[in-house]
């Protein structure tokens, strides 16, 4: 098969970007905003550590994965489930910009409420885009493709979070919780239009199998259990550390405009450091792109102690922010890459999202620890802890003999 791009290939990797940016638009509402606005209406940071816990349908779609995975084996098409899952969440998405994002009152457990639903309909569909990443992309532009869905996200999340801060700033929350309704909404209209979403999938061999035996066979592969070990602690850093900079910086004085022009400017960055991650991937293979750049990752968290410690000025702030986004966008395509190589044909879907479950849940637990110990030590201890943990993750992957990771991870390094 040839290198070059064909014209349906250019087309499906537009969809899959679109698609991705539509499930970055509401991440980034939650991962940015939200805890600034509550850091601003006095929340502990133990319950913004725990905000993360409110993603919990990302990890929870691991359950009906495989049913989402045999319904395209049967004939569902990919924009069937397209349109039922982005268009509830538009829906969800403007009745939050009417009901607002305050955590106190009786509104608050609508607004918990509305949260979950549209997480919900995000972490779903995102079973079925992976799933169409997997199976539409060739094993040579997987590097591409990776750096294509992160991007994507990033750009989706700088949307939802940091134009929504600077809005918000300047015409208030509900105006401003518009702007992610409407590219949601411009988001699936252009991919409705893809025709390869109207197709069904090919079956592939695995047809015959139970939604059990779909569920538990990626499990069950031989070598598995040190790759998911390295799987669920590789972000440890980030999870700890990244979901407490912006309260940092609030507490620091920085008005919501302020963060929200610091989260534009370092996502930026991390679009540049997907494609350096792509590349490197390409480059190197798994083995050694996941170590140097985990090593990236860990190292610039740790240096956000600096700012807990000599103040929040803006240069120091922007330097650590542009590469610590840098590290993460490049450590985060190196890894789902070698999550792609994994997936078993006829359950892309299925495997690919069993992995994502369990970063995502682990993030999640890191993040509640970070936030706790942040509240009890501040924010210095818990930034140095993030960044050592990190370093401590990469150091042992790269003792472990090269077969560490099987089953193979496509290394042609």
């Amino acid at each position: 098969m040839t290198n070059q791009l064909t014209r349906p290939f250019a087309t499906s990797f537009a969809a899959l970007a679109a698609l991705y940016v539509s499930q970055g638009l509401p991440s980034g509402l939650f991962a940015h905003a939200l805890p600034v606005f509550w850091r601003e209406a006095g929340v502990s940071l133990a319950w913004i550590g725990a905000l993360k816990l409110l993603a919990l349908p990302w990890v929870l779609k691991v359950l009906w994965a495989p049913a989402i995975d045999r319904s395209l084996q049967k004939g569902t098409t990919p924009l069937q489930w397209i349109s039922g899952l982005q268009l509830g969440a538009v829906s969800a998405l403007a009745l939050l910009s009417f009901v607002g994002l305050s955590p106190a009152g009786n509104q608050l457990i609508l607004v918990v409420a509305l949260i979950l639903t549209i997480n919900l309909l995000m972490a779903t569909q995102d079973v079925v885009t992976d799933g169409l990443a997997v199976r539409w992309i060739p094993p040579h532009w997987r590097g591409l493709a990776n750096t294509l869905q992160v991007a994507g996200y990033k750009i989706g999340m700088l949307a939802g979070g940091a134009l929504l801060l600077v809005l918000a700033e300047l015409a208030g929350i509900g105006t401003a919780l518009l702007v992610p309704v409407l590219l949601l909404l411009l988001c699936y209209l252009l991919v409705a239009r893809v025709q390869r979403l109207r197709r069904r999938v090919e079956a592939g061999s695995p047809t015959a199998q139970t939604l059990r035996e779909g569920f538990t066979g990626f499990l069950s592969l031989p070598g598995m259990m040190p790759w998911l070990a390295l799987l669920a602690t590789y972000k440890i850093a980030d999870a700890m550390g990244s979901g407490l900079i912006r309260p940092m910086l609030s507490d620091g004085g920085w008005s919501r405009a302020d963060i929200g022009t610091f989260t534009l400017v370092t996502s930026l960055a991390g679009l540049l450091g997907a494609a350096a991650g792509g590349w490197l991937y390409q480059l190197a293979g798994s083995r050694r792109s996941l170590i140097y750049l985990g090593l990236a990752q860990a190292l610039t968290m740790t240096a956000w102690a600096l700012v807990a410690e000599r103040g929040t000025a803006s240069g120091l702030v922007y330097s650590v922010g542009i590469l610590e986004q840098i590290a993460d966008g490049a450590s985060t395509v190196a890894l789902f890459a070698v999550m792609m190589s994994l997936c078993r044909k006829g359950w892309e879907g299925t495997d690919f999202t069993v992995q994502a479950s369990i970063q995502v849940v682990c993030a999640g637990v890191f993040g509640l620890i970070g936030g706790l110990i942040a509240d009890a030590t501040g924010y210095t201890p818990l930034l140095i802890l993030a960044g050592t943990l990190g370093t401590m993750v990469i150091a042992i992957l790269a003792l472990q003999s090269r077969g560490f990771h099987q089953p193979p991870v496509d290394d042609h390094s």
